[in-house]
């Protein structure tokens, strides 16, 4: 495999990871992964039919990633998990079951925004409005999916955090990292604003904001102080 064939193939492996499937593991782990992912899909494409329902949803997905992981290692879940399980398989299942809430994180947005369009009135021409959303989305996903490829699809799914451990390579401090502190939080979450911009969704930023700011919670709560024990920053 040539330089360039495997640098694409990188860039791929960690979008689709991003969403929720990892290529990188077993075709087992791929399997299960992409089958509870796929009964997610269809399950809310039949459940989520009206405003009221999406809303619910968006509430379960956050309560499940946002508040339930603060409660999961807080009262650290995960060590149980350890004792229980073995640390690799129980590496195995949350990365898998973590894989699945990141499918349905940003797919709840989607059928948000689908059910909560055209409330928020801007008198700007649509134009506008479009190039923005698509110049948002772009700068997003280019700093999310490049933070990644810098840091590793394990600290993408808090391996370090889940297993209590440094990871390989320590803190990265290059590229986007030179600037901000922590870019998949900040310039990486743009993207929901810019779409629920281009929605005309009131609701949409009002979601986009919750989310932000609860992982900016998350981060302070658990992971910050996680950083400074292991890393010793």
């Amino acid at each position: 495999m040539s330089k360039a064939t495997s640098s694409v193939f990188d860039i791929v492996a960690t979008v689709v990871g991003m969403s929720g499937l990892r290529l990188d593991r077993s075709a087992l782990q791929i399997a299960a992964t992409f089958f509870l992912i796929i009964i997610a899909f269809f399950l809310t494409l039949n459940l989520v039919s009206n405003s009221k329902e999406a809303l619910v949803y968006v509430v379960v997905v956050w309560c499940i990633y946002y508040g339930g992981h603060i409660i999961f290692y807080k009262a650290k879940l995960h060590h149980q998990m350890h004792q229980r399980l073995g640390r690799k398989r129980a590496w195995t299942v949350y990365e898998v079951v973590l894989g699945v809430v990141y499918f349905n994180q940003g797919w709840c947005v989607v059928l948000f925004l689908q059910h909560y369009a055209s409330s928020l009135d801007l008198p700007i021409p649509h134009l506008v409005i479009f190039i923005f959303g698509t110049l948002t989305f772009l700068i997003s996903t280019v700093t999310k999916v490049w933070s990644t490829l810098l840091v590793g699809m394990d600290v993408y799914y808090y391996r370090d955090l889940f297993m209590d451990e440094a990871g390989n390579g320590g803190l990265v401090t290059t590229g986007p990292y030179s600037i901000f502190s922590n870019p998949m939080y900040g310039v990486g979450n743009l993207s929901v604003y810019g779409a629920a911009i281009e929605a005309g969704s009131l609701e949409g930023l009002l979601v986009a904001a919750v989310f932000q700011g609860s992982i900016y919670l998350f981060y302070g709560m658990v992971e910050l102080p996680f950083i400074h024990r292991v890393y010793s920053t």
